[in-house]
């Protein structure tokens, strides 16, 4: 230890006892409410990491303060110990803040990258602030993450003040990046610290919102992502989630996954993987708008989602797709994570075509597992016309992705990707399969529910009229969204089987 880490650690000490002094004397000197003072501690608290960064001279004696406030600030939460600092029904917020700075500067600090660290800290530490008092004084514009209320205009202040401590922060530091990636990063950043917070309840956005800002901000500088790419992927998401939800094709929540999967998709996967998933949901979009009356009156209430796709679909559909586009661009030689894409999206849309086309057969379905005839629009019940549209979704995936890999390859000169049949006997596999397994999902461990007063199996856990279905088969966590994950992810699997059995 040396003589600044001394002295770094009687500073950082004196300052955040200080700092809980000055909220306790202004709670008592003015009588503002906790939620006042607590904001105080949470702003003094995230801005110690400046001190830390320039007292000490060894990064495991700087963490030491922060380690100690974890253990204090449970009990402090746990028998009420600072009033300021204590709200009813609260939740263990700030045991969760420091121990995110005190994990984050252990990772990047002795790895020369603080400056991640402290990008993290502060789009909690200024955005969070003035999303909760911002959001409390103006917020007229409510919407609802499960039963907790949030605002437009909190999770507006989430994204402007986050954006503007992101741009200080990457400013301020010496990141070896220019101007338009400082900018750029900042925009992007700001918007995943806005969105976790949204989502994280109990407490929790004090872990998400520091980690994810953090761990995407160190993405983008240690993998060289084309940020252009990702601004890209942001602009058309956000374009196409507008008008799917004119279009009632999208709910709000939907919107919001798909930015996400199509950001994703796009930054790290290029043109081919970033139209391929566009394309899907245009797909979807207009074949879920094809004799929707007539589809509505056959299986009236047995599916669990309408025909807007929201959050969970948006994820279950194209999450999977996401994971191996980032793959694919770490290794880009290894040609099956591509086939693993393909064969995730046809799965995806093969489902999608078994569905809205299925429900239409003339036919009754059949369970895939005993044969036995049920209702249409029964999980795990299939018919001709199903399969058949299974397998023209899969193959329009696979000349899909085949054409825009052909157009695309020629933009830079290569011309031998007309070769590459190989994607759409992947797109087939994968779809054809994915899909099937589906459906075995679907006839033994989706869960499935009946309605009391119709006495109808269904998907849906409560009724169009609010009654609470009751619970009769399957694994309760095996919801629709799951289902479309795990057969997604076996479609991936398989069309990369089919690949490296071709190639």
């Amino acid at each position: 230890m040396t003589q600044n880490d001394l002295t770094g650690l009687i500073v950082l000490y004196v300052y955040a006892f200080g700092l809980l002094i000055l909220a306790t004397v202004v709670q008592k000197w003015r009588g503002y409410p906790a939620e006042f003072t607590r904001k105080i501690v949470h702003v003094g608290a995230g801005m110690a990491v400046f001190p830390i960064y320039w007292l000490f001279d060894n990064w495991y004696i700087g963490i030491i303060p922060t380690a100690t406030f974890i253990v204090f600030n449970y009990i402090s939460y746990r028998f009420h110990l600072i009033k300021a600092m204590d709200l009813s029904g609260d939740t263990p917020g700030t045991v969760y803040f420091a121990f995110s700075i005190t994990v984050l500067l252990a990772f990047f600090w002795p790895r020369g990258q603080i400056y991640i660290a402290i990008a993290g800290v502060m789009a909690m530490t200024w955005g969070d602030a003035f999303a909760a008092i911002l959001g409390r004084a103006f917020g007229k514009h409510a919407y609802f993450v499960g039963k907790h209320r949030r605002t437009f205009e909190g999770s507006a202040a989430m994204f402007g003040f986050s954006f503007v401590a992101i741009l200080l922060v990457l400013s301020f530091f010496n990141t070896g990046l220019d101007w338009y990636r400082i900018i750029a990063s900042s925009l992007i950043l700001s918007l995943a610290a806005a969105f976790l917070e949204a989502i994280s309840l109990v407490g929790l956005d004090n872990i998400t919102v520091p980690f994810g800002t953090s761990l995407l901000l160190w993405a983008l500088v240690s993998w060289q992502v084309n940020i252009t790419m990702l601004l890209l992927g942001l602009a058309l998401s956000i374009a196409i989630g507008y008008v799917a939800y004119s279009r009632r094709s999208l709910s709000f929540s939907g919107v919001l996954g798909a930015i996400i999967t199509g950001t994703t998709i796009f930054g790290f996967g290029g043109w081919v993987m970033g139209l391929t998933l566009i394309a899907f949901f245009i797909y979807g979009s207009i074949l879920s708008k094809y004799k929707e009356r007539e589809k509505t009156n056959v299986a009236q209430d047995k599916f669990d989602k309408g025909s807007r796709r929201d959050f969970g679909q948006a994820l279950a559909n194209g999450g999977v797709g996401a994971v191996f586009a980032v793959l694919y661009f770490l290794n880009p030689s290894m040609t099956w994570l591509f086939a693993a894409f393909v064969g995730t999206m046809a799965t995806v849309n093969a489902d999608t075509w078994a569905t809205e086309i299925g429900v239409l057969s003339k036919r009754p379905p059949r369970l895939v597992t005993t044969g036995k005839v049920v209702t249409p629009g029964t999980s795990g019940g299939i018919t001709l016309l199903g399969t058949s549209a299974t397998l023209i979704g899969g193959l329009l995936i696979g000349i899909t992705v085949y054409l825009l890999r052909i157009i695309f390859g020629l933009f830079e000169g290569n011309t031998s990707n007309w070769q590459s049949f190989w994607i759409i006997l992947a797109a087939l596999a994968g779809g054809f399969a994915g899909s099937l397994f589906d459906s075995l999902l679907g006839a033994t461990v989706q869960a499935m529910y009946h309605n009391p007063e119709t006495g109808k199996e269904t998907e849906k856990k409560i009724a169009r009229n609010g009654v609470k279905n009751v619970f009769e088969r399957g694994w309760r966590y095996m919801d629709n969204d799951m289902v479309n994950f795990f057969s997604s992810a076996i479609g991936a699997g398989v069309a990369t089987l089919a690949v490296l059995a071709f190639i």
